[in-house]
């Protein structure tokens, strides 16, 4: 994401919606969703 790879927000993007239909582990998915909401704050908008 530092490197300003365009293919690498489109992954988080991709990983947080896989993570959206995650029914296992929803307190996992939950934390790791938000980690990337995140990124995708900080970074998606170059």
């Amino acid at each position: 994401m530092e490197d300003r790879e365009p293919a690498a927000l489109a992954r988080l993007r991709a990983a947080d919606e896989a993570l959206r239909e995650q029914r296992g582990d929803r307190h996992r998915a939950d934390a790791l969703a938000a980690m990337i909401a995140n990124l995708v704050d900080i970074y998606g908008n170059w």
